[in-house]
Parts: C-alpha cells; sequence; structure tokens
C-alpha cells in the first residue's frame, strides 16, 4: 500500500494520494521545515550498531509520538530541506531498514511502511519511511540490557523519563478499552433504527486506531459512491470467482441509496428504504454509515433474502440465520472498511467487531443456522438446519483487528476468522468464506 498521507501532503494541501518524487521536489523547493512528523535525512544509516539503533529510535519515537514520515535523499540546513541529494533504494535497501525495524524496536510496529520513490530523467531516488501512530506504544529499542523509550518533541528525538513511561503504559490500557467501548457503541448506534421485529441481523462496525488525516472537509458524497462501487470489486476477489458468493449490499440497497447518500452527523448514511418519506418508518433491511472519522457501520437483515423462499418445517419456533449470508455480509463489511479507510488516506490498525441482533422477545426461540446447499455443493430452494448445528441463545459478538494496507488474501484472512469465530458458536467446523 503506497503512503497517502503525511506533512508533506497537509503543507502542500494536497488531498489523500500517494506520495511520490514530485511532491518531495515540491516540498524541497518550499524550503518545507522538519516537525515531529517530519524528518529528513541525507543519507541511509550504515549498516553498524550504532547507526542501526539510530534508525530504529526514530522510528519508535515517532510511533510513540503521533506517527510521521522520515525521507532519506534529502539535505537540511536549519531543520529544512534545502537540496535533493538521492540514496539507493532498491529492495535490499529497504529490507535493510525493515530488518534494523524488526530487531531493535519491540513490540514491532504494525503497519510500517517503506517505500521507493523514484524521480523522472535520471534523478536521484529516495526512500520514505510512513511511521504510522501506534496502538501498542510505548515501544522500546534496544538489545540485552541497554534499553529506551524514545519519544519526538518538536523536531529533537528525547528519551521517556521514568514518569513518562508510567503514564504511557496506562494510556495504553486505556486506548484499548476506548476503543472496544467505541466499537460496542457503533453497533448499538445501529440498533433504534432497525427493525429488528422482522427477523435477525447481522451488524458489523469497524474504526481505525490512528485518527485519519484532518482535511478541509467531509468526504464528498461521490466519493463515498465510489467506495461503496469499489468495495463491492474488492469482494469479489476476496472470494474469488471459483467459489462465487452471495451478494448483499447491491442487492439490499436501491441504487438511488448509493448513487445519493444522506448526510448523518459527520457520517454518510445509506438505507434500503432510501426513498420513505415516512419519519416513522425503520430501516427494513439494510443501513450503511461511512463516518468521516474512518469508522464504518452497517447492519443487514438476514431474513430479506428468505422471501418468497422455501423453508423447512423443521424450523419452527425458532429465529433462522441463513448462515452463507452472514459470511458474505462480513466478506462484504470488511472490503467496506478496508475501501473506506484507505480513501481517506488512513494507515496502520483497524478494530473491528461482527454480531448477530434479534428482537428479544420471545425469549425460548433459539437462533438455528440454516442453509440451501446440498451435497456436492448444489443449491436449493428450500432452506433447512444445518446438519452438524445447534441452536444458540446468546451468541457472543467477535472481533479482530487488520490493517489498513493488508491485501486481498490478508483481508479475506480476517473475514474468515470473524465469519468463523461466529459460526462455531452454533457447533459449525467454519465458514464458507474461502481459504
Amino acid at each position: 500500500m503506497p503512503i497517502r498521507w503525511s506533512r508533506i501532503h497537509a503543507e502542500l494541501g494536497l488531498s489523500p494520494t500517494p506520495l511520490t518524487h514530485a511532491m518531495v521536489m515540491r516540498a524541497i523547493e518550499a524550503r518545507m521545515a522538519e516537525y515531529d512528523d517530519l524528518d529528513w535525512k541525507q543519507a541511509l544509516p550504515p549498516e553498524v550498531e550504532k547507526k542501526r539503533l539510530e534508525f530504529a529510535k526514530d522510528v519508535a519515537a515517532m510511533a510513540n509520538t503521533r506517527g510521521g514520515l522520515i525521507v532519506y535523499g534529502v539535505r537540511e540546513e536549519n531543520e529544512r530541506a534545502v537540496e535533493l541529494t538521492g540514496v539507493s533504494n532498491g529492495e535490499r535497501d529497504r529490507q535493510t531498514l525493515r530488518s534494523f525495524a524488526n530487531r531493535y524496536v519491540r513490540p514491532l510496529v504494525d503497519g510500517l511502511l517503506i517505500e521507493a520513490l523514484d524521480g523522472e530523467d535520471g534523478a536521484p531516488g529516495l526512500i520514505a519511511v510512513y511511521v504510522p501512530p501506534s496502538p501498542d506504544a510505548p515501544h522500546v529499542i534496544g538489545d540485552t540490557n541497554a534499553m529506551g523509550v524514545p519519544f519526538r518533541y518538536e523536531t529533537d528525538t528525547n528519551w521517556m523519563s521514568e514518569n513518562q513511561l508510567e503514564r504511557a503504559y496506562r494510556d495504553r490500557f486505556s486506548r484499548r478499552a476506548d476503543d472496544r467501548a467505541a466499537l460496542s457503541a457503533l453497533i448499538d448506534d445501529l440498533a433504534p433504527e432497525i427493525d429488528l421485529l422482522k427477523g435477525v441481523w447481522v451488524a458489523v462496525a469497524a474504526r481505525p486506531v490512528a485518527p485519519v488525516p484532518l482535511l478541509s472537509s467531509h468526504p464528498e458524497r461521490e466519493q463515498v459512491t465510489a467506495t461503496m462501487l469499489n468495495a463491492l470489486e474488492l469482494v469479489s476477489e476476496m472470494f474469488g470467482k471459483p467459489q462465487g458468493r452471495v451478494p448483499v449490499l447491491n442487492e439490499l440497497l436501491p441504487n438511488g441509496a448509493i448513487i445519493n447518500p444522506r448526510n448523518g452527523l459527520r457520517r454518510w448514511v445509506v438505507r434500503s428504504n432510501h426513498y420513505s418519506a415516512d419519519p416513522h418508518d425503520l430501516v427494513d433491511c439494510a443501513l450503511v454509515e461511512l463516518h468521516h472519522d474512518g469508522s464504518v457501520a452497517l447492519a443487514m437483515g438476514l431474513w430479506a433474502f428468505l422471501r418468497g423462499a422455501r423453508v423447512s418445517d423443521r424450523v419452527a419456533d425458532i429465529r433462522p440465520v441463513p448462515i452463507r449470508l452472514v459470511d458474505a455480509v462480513i466478506a462484504e463489511a470488511i472490503a467496506l472498511v478496508s475501501t473506506h479507510v484507505r480513501g481517506l488516506g488512513g494507515v496502520g490498525t483497524i478494530l473491528t467487531r461482527a454480531a448477530l441482533l434479534w428482537d428479544d422477545l420471545p425469549r425460548d426461540f433459539p437462533l438455528v443456522a440454516i442453509d440451501n446447499q446440498l451435497g456436492g455443493g448444489a443449491l436449493s430452494t428450500l432452506y433447512h438446519p444445518v446438519q452438524e448445528a445447534r441452536g444458540v441463545r446468546n451468541p457472543k459478538a467477535v472481533e479482530a483487528s487488520f490493517s489498513a494496507d493488508y491485501d486481498v488474501t490478508a483481508l479475506r484472512g480476517v473475514a474468515r476468522q470473524l465469519a468463523d469465530d461466529l459460526s462455531q458458536q452454533f457447533g459449525m467446523r467454519g465458514s464458507s468464506i474461502p481459504k
């Protein structure tokens, strides 16, 4: 994944877009100053112990503060960029830097990006190292008995005192509790808007740990539409053509809702009953919220896909859960989250939660996994209980984390983990999401 946001973008007045050699040249021409999140370096660190530790110190210091960008190949004077000098930026050079960080920084910095920036017409190349703000801070550097915790203060790198270190660890544990509470709140906010009396819903919420760039304005309507459409293409890659999948978003959301999302409180809202003029109407079968801060919340009514289908008599007095549809919703949600966060220039860790929602009464109706799959993978028009499944009265919400720069294979793995965790609560071996 390319570096899509940095101090260079902000100072040049750019929107999130891949960092280029030309952008760095503009920064040099403007004599851009260093900040706590921007550091100019003329040369790569030589492969000697002291210089290796110096690089690790720079990475850990930014991760322990608010993240930032280190650019190798730019000479500075009085903390301002003045000249392009260039550095060797081949795969081996970048892998050497990564190995320094992996060896000396603990815990590892998730989402660290080390990218080559090549100039045109023979211009010297650069290496850009993007360090995301880390949910695992404080990060320690060193080896054996020589260890310390660095942080950035303006353009300087200092060492944490004992009191600062104590506060940093306390902040880490507090952040984790706050993140879990925020995920729960995203799902809780959906419940009053949807019609739980109609059946079981699957809800997914996600939020980036590091804040997305503070842009001058919120994402435009056209960007939200593009995000929705791009997510549908991504989820097709995640499933792969041979396996196929049940489409969800484009089945339940009218085209008018996707191309014309409505404004909400610091978010865009897409509803399946987009054209309803009755203020009393609850969302009938699909609700998607794309927040300006990169968070995503969605709820899909599983019962909506059973309309017109035949259901076995064995599923009386239960709440049927078409389990393959749960898998489809989770996969599309992960694709949507990844697309939304990347479009806003977000990086680093994303936390996500998936849960089943239903009306509490009557309490003696268990949730039962149903499917319409016959032997050999053929599909039937009749839904029936999954053979090895059992009824569940209180399935737990499940959680996972992933990085904004994950590729298709890794995103599929995250979706499969969430879907497996839900399926296995019904006694099943796993989900239908391919490995």
